[in-house]
């Protein structure tokens, strides 16, 4: 008997879901990156001076100009060119996401965020209302201007959580499923455990939820990598050389320093010794054509392809909010010569690599022992790694301002990644037992502070236990308890891990006796590196106890976790009437062979 269209709808709906629960349950590892999407995308971060700009860039293209001159006092990523004033930022991501913005205004979006912003405001600790004290030389020096503008930001929020979903959680979500096609091309099985650590344990964590280019920009340039690998194991083809050239263009304009991986990418696609000059010619017209509409916008701006707002960056706002300029006059856009205090700084300042993600250690380790089979690729690998590290160690500010670590390195992460697959099956102990620290460094930050500067990482454990959370789509809804809030993003991270090692082929983990030492070395880095790098605020500092209760927590629960593992191992492996076998300590078992290249 038919009971209408409602039933119907309904039973469809959940026939879907069942059919959709099974996939999912089919394969794991893809399961395990959309979960860890899911998780980015519940995140409405707050903002900070790039998204700003990205954001004023939106809000010209919309009103179909160049310029942000009617909201240049939401940021200091600004420039100021012919009398009026331009963001920063590649114009990728505002060009991206200006249709999206443009129908949500039409479909009265506005009010959704307000709405959004009243909820927050209910909240015991908003995270998007104006500064209790206006800091009045970011807004000359004037208290209503500042009180103003501030409103419009948080009142901007709420729509620049959902241009990000557009512009940095999807991107984020196709450059994870990428690492695991790559990884698992090398290493099968271990992609998924690669790419969930690139996505929890380094700063991809924070940036694939906030409205930066740095994922996207190395999605497109991971992507040429990607294509120029799959064309070595066919017959020699100009079209995919120039395609992968497109990516790498496109990659420029999203974000513009992206494009030293396109000039490495370029040696790696001559590595082929064959018609060197058609490969080039072919590669280079993909690139330009990647870059047109960066080339494009500078033209209409400037009427110069090749002018950048990045030169003519406001240094100092002042009064008329361009009183001094020349933030980037030294050197080339303000890159000199590598210097060795920023490199230190880079490894072992209070957000530095090795301090908060020490998971890259590992993965450059992995790269060195992938060279035994894959010269070709390992060495692509680290030369983006060098280049960016030596670029970034040459920049006037290494670490780009408030991030949780240095967020220009990010281009060279993805490619790194792959590194984790071989160090996944060769050292599993002492590489899961630095992604813990890693991971809880990186969660923690992202559900209080993730645009932290100076005020140190025990500021992330002081709002931690203070429950001054960051908001998610619940607060949005009308959830004031913080913790219930982000109870569905902790739930999400948790499901994507037990995934990934439920998508993880069994691995021993003989090399325990080694990943001990590892970790409490990681802890002492953690401790003495600041300090070794001149960093005022250092977790023995008398004032940051809580950086050190917060490393201390990462070490307990690395050699916790580890030791569980181990004893899990042993029991299986001693068990009545079996023989001696391996206990799956990631996975299921697996058995593969490495493909060689």
């Amino acid at each position: 008997m038919d009971h209408g269209p409602l039933p119907r709808t309904i039973a469809d709906l959940m026939r879907r879901l069942r059919t959709g629960m099974q996939t999912l349950r089919a394969r794991p590892g893809m399961a395990a990156v959309v979960t860890l999407g899911v998780a980015w995308g519940l995140v409405m971060h707050q903002m900070g001076w790039a998204q700003a700009a990205h954001f004023d860039q939106v809000q010209a293209f919309d009103k179909g100009q160049t310029q942000i001159d009617q909201w240049h006092w939401d940021t200091n990523d600004k420039a100021w060119v012919d009398g009026h004033f331009y963001s920063v930022k590649s114009p990728g991501m505002a060009a991206l996401t200006t249709p999206l913005y443009a129908a949500i205004q039409d479909l009265g979006g506005d009010k959704l965020a307000r709405a959004a912003v009243n909820n927050a405001e209910q909240t015991s600790h908003p995270k998007w209302t104006p500064d209790a004290v206006v800091p009045l030389e970011n807004y000359g020096y004037n208290v209503e201007r500042g009180v103003r503008v501030q409103r419009i930001v948080e009142e901007s929020t709420p729509i620049v959580w959902a241009l990000t979903l557009l512009a940095a959680v999807i991107p984020a979500i196709l450059l994870l499923l990428g690492v695991r096609w790559a990884a698992d091309r090398f290493v099968p099985g271990f992609g998924t455990a690669a790419a969930i650590t690139l996505g929890i344990a380094t700063v991809v964590m924070t940036f694939a939820a906030e409205f930066f280019s740095h994922v996207i920009s190395a999605g497109f340039a991971f992507a040429a990598f990607c294509l120029l690998m799959k064309e070595r194991e066919k017959p020699p083809s100009l079209g995919l050389v120039a395609v992968a050239g497109l990516l790498a263009g496109l990659a420029v304009t999203f974000e513009f320093q992206t494009g030293l991986v396109g000039i490495v990418l370029l040696g790696y696609a001559l590595v082929r010794r064959t018609d060197w000059l058609r490969r080039s010619a072919a590669y280079a017209a993909g690139t330009v054509a990647g870059a047109l509409p960066m080339l494009a916008f500078n033209t209409w701006a400037f009427g110069n392809p090749l002018k950048l707002a990045y030169g003519d960056a406001v240094a100092f706002p002042g009064t008329s909010g361009h009183d001094l300029l020349g933030l980037n006059s030294h050197g080339f856009f303000g890159i000199t010569a590598p210097r060795f205090d920023s490199a230190v700084s880079l490894l072992l300042a209070g957000r530095g690599l090795l301090v908060l993600t020490p998971i890259v250690v590992m993965s450059v380790i992995g790269v060195f022992m992938m060279r035994r089979q894959h010269r070709a690729e390992a060495n692509t690998i680290l030369a983006i790694a060098a280049v960016y590290f030596v670029y970034n160690s040459g920049y006037w500010l290494p670490f780009g301002g408030g991030t949780p670590g240095p967020r220009f390195l990010i281009p060279a992460l993805p490619f790194l990644a792959i590194g984790l697959a071989y160090a996944y099956k060769r050292l599993p102990a002492v590489t899961l037992g630095l992604a813990i620290p890693s991971g809880l460094m990186m969660v923690v930050g992202t559900l209080t502070y993730p645009l932290i500067g100076r005020q140190g990482i025990g500021t992330w454990a002081d709002w931690l236990m203070e429950g001054k959370l960051e908001h998610t789509v619940l607060t949005a809804f009308g959830v004031t308890n913080a913790w219930l809030a982000v109870a569905p993003f902790i739930a999400a991270v948790i499901t994507a891990v037990v995934l990934a090692v439920r998508a993880t082929p069994s691995v021993s983990l003989s090399d325990i006796r080694y990943a001990v030492p590892a970790v409490l070395t990681w802890a002492c880095v953690s401790a003495v590196g600041p300090g070794i790098a001149g960093d005022d605020i250092s977790v023995l500092n008398r004032g940051n106890i809580s950086a050190l209760w917060l490393v201390t927590a990462a070490l307990v629960l690395s050699l916790a976790t580890l030791s569980i593992m181990r004893v899990r191992e042993r029991r299986a492996q001693s068990g009545p009437d079996l023989p001696p076998a391996r206990e799956p300590a990631l996975g299921p078992e697996l058995a593969f062979d490495e493909p060689t290249s």
